[in-house]
């Protein structure tokens, strides 16, 4: 299978440079925080967040799903064409308590995607939807990220992880089809990596936030399964502690909702 390299590598650099200076803001206006550490005291939660201009992102009553999976339920990720920047249009699911936890002791993840056919750019994924891990330092200061994704996909339902998660891969997404990029921290731009080379990359430092974002191609994701911290997501009930509130179709603005730092510029937006 061809591999399709982002596109773009100066525009990543150029992000890297935009959301640091971003974070200093941040800090600047609010102070220096401390790195939050809550890892063990709660298991992870989910909740939606969305860009507005219609995008929409909740738990769908639907009978497709992965493989084995038949508790009748998948998150949508409704997204709307936010061309030409692509700035509104997006939709998320952030993850909860997970921050604070060494890069060398936060476990690979993983997730199921289904992208129904036709849709923008088939086959290739542009990058979306991806999950993120977001890495600060000591200070709570940001310093970057790694995010799963897939290179290119069908028409049914895959599994997103790379070779050094628990369970195998036997759909398109096996690696190298599934693998982490990384941006920022010593490593600078790593491409198609395995999570390990993610956490030697970020070595000393901690994990500030954890989402998966579809990006305003006008395409409607299912996603389940999702494995994040060691904790499994398939339906609302495994959220019970968790919001299940859904988002949009108008901009999330409550900031326990949204990752603490803007979304990740994808560089693989369509020109």
């Amino acid at each position: 299978m061809e591999q399709i390299r982002p596109r773009h590598t100066k525009m990543l650099r150029i992000f890297a440079l935009i959301t640091l200076v971003a974070a200093s803001l941040i800090i600047t206006m609010t102070g220096s925080r401390p790195a939050v550490a809550d890892n063990g005291n709660a298991s992870p939660t989910l909740s939606f967040f969305s860009g507005g201009n219609g995008a929409h992102a909740d738990w769908l009553a639907t009978t497709d799903q992965p493989p084995g999976d038949i508790d009748n339920q998948a998150i949508r990720l409704l997204t709307t064409n936010g061309a030409p920047t692509f700035e509104q249009g997006y939709a998320g699911i952030l993850v909860h308590h997970v921050t604070g936890i060494p890069a060398a002791d936060f476990p690979d993840s993983a997730f199921w995607n289904k992208t129904p056919c036709p849709y923008f750019g088939f086959p290739n994924t542009l990058g979306s939807p991806r999950l993120v891990v977001e890495f600060q330092d000591a200070l709570g200061n940001f310093v970057g990220y790694g995010d799963l994704r897939e290179n290119v996909r069908d028409c049914n339902w895959e599994k997103v992880s790379d070779p050094e998660f628990p369970t195998a891969n036997g759909t398109l997404g096996v690696y190298p089809n599934s693998a982490w990029d990384v941006m920022g921290g010593p490593c600078g731009f790593r491409y198609n990596v395995v999570w390990s080379v993610v956490q030697a990359c970020f070595a000393g430092n901690t994990t500030l936030a954890v989402f998966i974002v579809a990006d305003a191609y006008g395409i409607t994701h299912l996603i389940d399964d999702i494995t994040v911290n060691g904790k499994t997501f398939s339906s609302a009930s495994n959220n019970s502690n968790g919001n299940n509130d859904p988002a949009g179709p108008d901009f999330t603005i409550h900031l326990s909702l949204l990752p603490p730092l803007p979304l990740p510029v994808n560089p693989n937006l369509p020109k």
